[in-house]
């Protein structure tokens, strides 16, 4: 069983890592992280599949950028996974990642058990960003809501079940206040459409098509892919 908001969650997610391991197209990730970030405020109950997925995402993102600022920093080929000129774009997913999970945590960490326990378990990722500059002021509501609900913790057998975890963390969430946390800006994105969208929909829609669909077409016969060709 598996809420809408749940499942939205994780297509984005699907889609932003699919996006920057083979397809690579900024206008994709940045509308995908901008509906996610629109969404953070709001979803609840997120299911600890979509939580797994969504701290997954953040530290495969990590541990790349971490690899392309190395590699940067040396005379060395990087490969063609990533190239080196898109350390920005990493950054700056990186970031806007961290951002979506401060909006959880200051919108609805007491609705998001199952999130709070992913980021607990896998706490230990977050050492990657807590010495880079960039993502310190983040870090530091992060570290806050960690240590809060860490101490909580300590007391527990190891061998703790899920269940019993998650309730003590149910009951820590009751008495945490979300002041704790310094006010970062709200997020909220708008669309905004571009003047003439046609002249990139309607080429890419039907190169959609060619490609997908299983119908011949002779491509120098199709003047949408040939605009100075006559009929």
């Amino acid at each position: 069983e598996i809420f809408l908001g749940s499942l939205l969650v994780l297509i984005l997610v699907r889609t932003i890592q699919y996006n920057m391991t083979r397809m690579h197209d900024k206008y994709l990730h940045t509308n995908c992280l901008a509906a996610l970030a629109n969404m953070s405020a709001y979803v609840q109950n997120l299911h600890p599949y979509v939580c797994q997925k969504f701290v997954s995402l953040l530290e495969y993102m990590g541990k790349r950028y971490i690899h392309v600022t190395d590699q940067s920093r040396t005379v060395l080929q990087i490969d063609d996974e990533l190239p080196s000129s898109d350390l920005s774009v990493l950054e700056e997913v990186l970031r806007m990642l961290l951002e979506i999970l401060n909006s959880f945590f200051t919108s609805q960490l007491k609705n998001n058990i199952n999130l709070l326990y992913t980021i607990l378990y896998k706490k230990e990722i977050f050492g990657m960003f807590r010495s880079n500059p960039n993502f310190q002021d983040i870090m530091q509501n992060i570290d806050i809501v960690l240590l809060f609900f860490t101490s909580h913790l300590e007391s527990m057998d190891h061998n703790s079940s899920v269940s019993e975890v998650s309730e003590i963390l149910k009951a820590a969430a009751s008495t945490w206040s979300k002041e704790k946390l310094k006010k970062l800006p709200e997020l909220k994105f708008k669309y905004v459409e571009e003047g003439q969208p046609e002249e990139f929909f309607i080429p890419y829609l039907w190169s959609v098509v060619f490609h997908s669909s299983e119908i011949y077409w002779n491509s120098k016969n199709i003047l949408i892919f040939n605009p100075h060709k006559t009929s």
